[in-house]
C-alpha cells in the first residue's frame, strides 16, 4: 500500500506524536540538567578508606562528599544519646582511627556499650560543640588517658540520623518519574508507528469489525474514496473522520440514525461571546458523537454529505 493510502495511520501517528513531543522535550531538559548540573551529585554515596578515615573526613565534608556508606568497626558508646523532639533517636559512639577519635551517631533507642561491626549509611556533619563537650566528659572519666595530642579528635560526626533518606527518595522520584514516563511514551510512539492496531484510538474501531482490517479500509477510503474534506474533517464514501491534535474520531456513516443541529453561544472572553454550532450524531448502537463548528455553512455541507452517504 502506498504512502498516500496510509493516511489514516498518519492521523493516528500525529495524535501519538502530539503526546510524545512534550515527553521528548521533558526528557531532553532533564538529560541536559544531569549533564550540565550535577543535580543528583549530592545524593551520591561515597565509600571512604577506613584505614585513613580521620585524614579523609574533613576533606570529604569540604568537597561536598557528605553521604557515606561503609563498615564501621569497634564502636564504643560515648554515654550520650541523640534526641529529636524529646525522643531518643540514636546514640553517640566513638572509634579510634590511627590513635585519633571519630564520633558517630548511630540510630538506636537502646544503646549497646560496644558495637563490633556495623554497616552504616550516614551523613558527615560538623558539630564541634557536641564533640568538644563529649571529649571533655570522657577525659574527666579517664577514657582518653595518655591520648592528649594535637588534633586528637575530629569535629566532624558521621551521623546515621542525619542521613537524608526522605529527601534523597523524593529527589529521585521527582527526577526519575518524568524520565520513566517520557521513555514509556516514546516507546509507545515507536510501537504505534510499527503497528497502528496498538494505538489507543484504534479501540473505537472494534465496534465495526477487525481493527486491523478497518484501519486498512480507512487508509484506502481517505486515499481513494474521499468525497469531502475541510481542515481536520474527512468524509469518505463510508466514514466520517474528525482528527484533532491528540485524538481521531471515526463514525461509520451507515450506523448514523439521527443528526441533531444546535446553535450555542460560547464565552471566548468573560465579556465576549461567540456563536457556534453543534452537530450531534446518534448511531444505531446508541452512541453519540458531537462535532462543534463556527461556520453554519460548513455545518450544513457536512449534514448534506453525511445524509447522502448514510
Amino acid at each position: 500500500m502506498t504512502g498516500r493510502k496510509k493516511r489514516f495511520e498518519k492521523l493516528l501517528f500525529k495524535n501519538t506524536l502530539a503526546l510524545a513531543l512534550p515527553a521528548i522535550v521533558v526528557l531532553s531538559i532533564l538529560l541536559f540538567m544531569f549533564v550540565r548540573y550535577p543535580v543528583l551529585e549530592q545524593t551520591r554515596l561515597v565509600t571512604p578508606d577506613k584505614d585513613y578515615l580521620y585524614e579523609q573526613i574533613s576533606n570529604m565534608y569540604k568537597n561536598g562528599e557528605t553521604n557515606v556508606s561503609f563498615s564501621a568497626d569497634k564502636l564504643k558508646y560515648a554515654g550520650f544519646d541523640y534526641y529529636v523532639n524529646g525522643k531518643i533517636k540514636g546514640a553517640y559512639y566513638y572509634q579510634f582511627n590511627n590513635d585519633k577519635v571519630i564520633f558517630y551517631i548511630i540510630k538506636t533507642n537502646n544503646p549497646q556499650m560496644e558495637i563490633e561491626s556495623k554497616q552504616v549509611k550516614a551523613r558527615i556533619i560538623k558539630d564541634s560543640i557536641s564533640t568538644e563537650y563529649i571529649v571533655n566528659q570522657l577525659q574527666e572519666e579517664g577514657n582518653f588517658a595518655g591520648r592528649l595530642v594535637d588534633d586528637f579528635y575530629s569535629e566532624y560526626v558521621i551521623s546515621e540520623c542525619d542521613y537524608p533518606v526522605t529527601y534523597i527518595t523524593m529527589l529521585y522520584v521527582l527526577f526519575a518519574s518524568p524520565i520513566v514516563i517520557s521513555v514509556l511514551i516514546i516507546i509507545y510512539t515507536l510501537l504505534v508507528w510499527i503497528n497502528p492496531v496498538l494505538h489507543g484510538q484504534a479501540r473505537q474501531l472494534s465496534v465495526y469489525g477487525d481493527t486491523g482490517a478497518i484501519i486498512e479500509e480507512l487508509n484506502l477510503q481517505i486515499g481513494n474514496h474521499l468525497v469531502y474534506r475541510l481542515n481536520n474533517i474527512f468524509i469518505t464514501e463510508d466514514y466520517l473522520i474528525v482528527s484533532y491534535l491528540v485524538k481521531t474520531d471515526v463514525i461509520k456513516l451507515d450506523r448514523i440514525k439521527e443528526i441533531e443541529k444546535t446553535e450555542v453561544e460560547k464565552h471566548i472572553l468573560p465579556w465576549k461571546k461567540q456563536r457556534a454550532y453543534k452537530l450531534r450524531f446518534i448511531t444505531d448502537i446508541k452512541t453519540e458523537y458531537e462535532l462543534e463548528l463556527k461556520n453554519e455553512e460548513t455545518l450544513n455541507d457536512i449534514i448534506d454529505y453525511v445524509s447522502v452517504m448514510c
